[in-house]
């Protein structure tokens, strides 16, 4: 069985799903740090999330 991919709390769909590409996290605006200087904890500190960009 393939192995799923981590997920982070604000993507919106798995990655590789149709219709969907990497986004701006807009917890963190893409700096992959909370206020306090932590990772964000919406994008693992990637600064990104995985969002449907498509409307089919």
């Amino acid at each position: 069985m393939p192995e799923q991919p981590d997920l982070n709390p604000g993507d919106e769909v798995t990655p590789g799903t149709p219709q969907s590409g990497e986004a701006v996290c807009p917890a963190c605006q893409g700096t992959g740090r909370e206020d306090s200087g932590d990772a964000c904890l919406q994008c693992g500190g990637s600064g990104k999330i995985i969002a449907l960009v498509g409307d089919a």
